[in-house]
């Protein structure tokens, strides 16, 4: 099986740099992307359109699915890091956010989705794409920390240790918005491709 992750449009808070709230509408920057990315993915031909219950992925899928006469489903696994609500609006190198952070990975974060959760959540999504057809092309539209957790845990159950938690923050803050990552599935072994 192929998976394709790709990150959700562009929005306007994004370009600023600030924790969203779920209700976030894509710009029409991220619109272009979406569109961008029907045409770098409609050779690929999927089979499969899934995405995350925000506003932001749904609008992204949409515009795929349109583009290439498919129904996108919503996988509620494959949603953003629940945050605390404090955190919403506040810039991503905030003292506070960069404080959840570092918390949060060590499990003392208050509020939100705790990184142990996280990690159950990417394994259920990894048992469900896994249920999916073995010739299955199969494209997940979602966001940033979940596609890179996804990442850091396709083939681990246990916690990053600190040198992979930092590299996986970082590629958390440079992925950029319509960045597609493909993998393959074989035989229970996930491998980016």
């Amino acid at each position: 099986m192929k998976v394709i992750f790709m990150r959700h449009g562009q929005t306007s808070e994004n370009a600023a740099h600030r924790h969203q709230p779920n209700k976030t509408e894509l710009s029409p920057a991220g619109r272009g992307q979406a569109i961008a990315a029907a045409e770098r993915l409609r050779p690929l031909v999927p089979t499969h359109l899934i995405s995350s219950p925000h506003n932001r992925t749904l609008q992204t899928a949409s515009i795929i699915g349109q583009a290439l006469d498919i129904i996108p489903s919503i996988a509620h696994n494959a949603r953003e890091l629940e945050r605390p609500r404090h955190l919403t609006g506040q810039k991503h190198f905030s003292l506070r956010s960069l404080l959840f952070y570092k918390f949060w990975w060590l499990g003392f974060a208050q509020g939100g989705e705790s990184y142990r959760e996280l990690r159950e959540r990417v394994a259920l999504a990894k048992v469900e794409l896994a249920e999916l057809p073995e010739d299955a092309v199969v494209v997940v539209v979602s966001h940033t920390v979940f596609i890179n957790l996804f990442l850091a845990h396709m083939n681990r159950q246990r916690p990053l240790w600190p040198w992979q938690a930092a590299w996986t923050f970082w590629k958390i803050i440079s992925m950029r918005n319509g960045a597609l990552v493909e993998l393959t599935y074989i035989n229970g072994v996930w491998q980016r491709t």
